[in-house]
């Protein structure tokens, strides 16, 4: 049964309740009517007798307070049984015309409070709502099944769009990861591309003046060895020593120039990386017990691999010896260590010395860079080249005032065209 049923329903009964009750009350008044008029037949039949002449008025006035009590009592149980059936016709009314009141709207504000409910809750957010306890064939159930189906296909549309939302989100993420590592890989490329030009710039400058200098350097060494033995006084030998020592200083610098613009061509050879770690220690140990530093050294695991001993010497050497001139004399550590990781070669260098600063990291692999009064700036970029020519990479960090950590890292397994091409242009060169 609809609702609109219902409503006529509910209006027709009340319809008839009242007709019911208005027919009762027209029996009732009609039932009294002719209670009025019985009575009034017996009071006139009271008035003859009383005023008859012939009657005999004892007994006629006993008989007349017989017939007014009997009237009375008529009358009386008459108005009380009308007076009764009229109070239940109106208390069953009222009582039925409550319920209708009550009923009716509440069947019909209890569906309406729902919805107002269920459309709350969803203006939170909460597509999973659902209304229940409105089941029937009513319209107000109907309602209520569209509006549940209603919730599900925005649940469903509201998830798939969370998944699709989440989906992006990832995809966004991915992408900007592609693109920062992108970015990074284009800076690397771009620094890369700088050095070469300025090692080009060096190699033909390198070129240029070793076949000018290197000669007449050569004679200037002669000579001065020459002189040497001839010195007359060990005041005039000193300072010849002196200008030896610088003259040589000079020609290592060449020597640098043009290790860095032309290398040599790589032996490479099946070498223990510890070899090479210890001979390069054996070669600075005196450097480093003339300042007071300790040297330390940690034979890892390390397998074979395949390495040109004597550049590699030549980085380890490098790498220590700018440890050791970092450090405090007397309390300074350096520490030496291989090991074999995720299958590379890696041997680090570490020491506790006065660090690089932030801002001078990214140029200390600069030819020419150096924070030593008498450093070239050219040890790190000779060193980073050789290792980049075993296909591998340094890697340093740092932190001021609490020391540098240096690390040779070399794949076991080479890209044989980065070597071969190497080999290529060295040996062209």
């Amino acid at each position: 049964m609809n609702l609109s049923t219902q409503i006529r329903l509910g209006f027709a009964l009340m319809l008839t309740l009242m007709l019911i009750a208005g027919g009762l009350s027209l029996y009732n008044a009609h039932k009294l009517n002719e209670a009025a008029e019985n009575l009034e037949g017996r009071y006139s039949t009271l008035y003859k007798l009383f005023t008859s002449p012939s009657s005999d008025l004892d007994s006629e006035a006993g008989f007349g307070k017989e017939m007014v009590e009997q009237a009375v009592t008529i009358v009386g149980e008459q108005v009380k049984y009308n007076y009764t059936f009229l109070l239940v016709i109106v208390g069953a009314a009222l009582l039925f015309g409550g319920m209708i009141a009550v009923l009716f709207p509440w069947k019909i504000t209890r569906p309406v409070e729902r919805l107002v409910k269920a459309t709350q809750t969803v203006k939170t957010g909460d597509y999973s709502y659902r209304i229940t306890g409105l089941e029937g064939p009513g319209e107000i159930s109907k309602l209520a099944g569209s509006f549940n189906d209603m919730l599900r296909n925005i649940e469903d549309t509201h998830n798939s769009n969370l998944e699709l939302l989440e989906q992006t989100k990832r995809f966004n993420e991915t992408l900007r990861e592609k693109i920062d590592e992108a970015t990074l890989a284009i800076r690397e490329q771009q620094n890369e591309l700088i050095r070469a030009e300025r090692l080009a710039i060096v190699g033909e400058f390198a070129t240029r003046i070793a076949h000018e200098i290197k000669n007449p350097l050569s004679g200037i060494t002669v000579a001065l060895e020459i002189m040497r033995g001839k010195a007359g006084s060990e005041e005039q030998e000193h300072s010849i020593t002196e200008v030896l020592k610088e003259v040589r200083r000079l020609d290592g610098i060449l020597r640098d120039l043009l290790q860095l613009s032309v290398p040599k061509k790589m032996d490479l050879r099946e070498i223990d990386p510890n070899e090479v770690v210890e001979r390069s220690v054996i070669l600075v140990r005196p450097r480093a017990e003339k300042k007071g530093v300790s040297l330390n050294v940690k034979h890892g695991a390390a397998a074979p691999c395949r390495l040109d001993y004597e550049k590699c010497q030549q980085v380890l050497i490098n790498l220590l010896i700018n440890a050791i001139d970092s450090t405090e004399p007397g309390k300074g550590t350096v520490s030496v260590e291989t090991e074999s990781v995720d299958g590379t070669l890696r041997i680090t260098v570490r020491d506790d010395g006065s660090g690089i600063p932030q801002s001078e990291i990214e140029k200390i692999f600069e030819p020419f860079y150096s924070s030593k009064k008498q450093g070239t700036g050219l040890g790190l970029p000779i060193s980073k080249k050789i290792i980049e020519s075993h296909s591998g990479e340094i890697t340093v960090s740092s932190e001021e005032g609490k020391g540098s950590l240096f690390t040779v890292i070399i794949p076991y397994t080479q890209r044989d065209e980065e070597l071969t091409a190497t080999e290529t242009e060295t040996g062209s060169a």
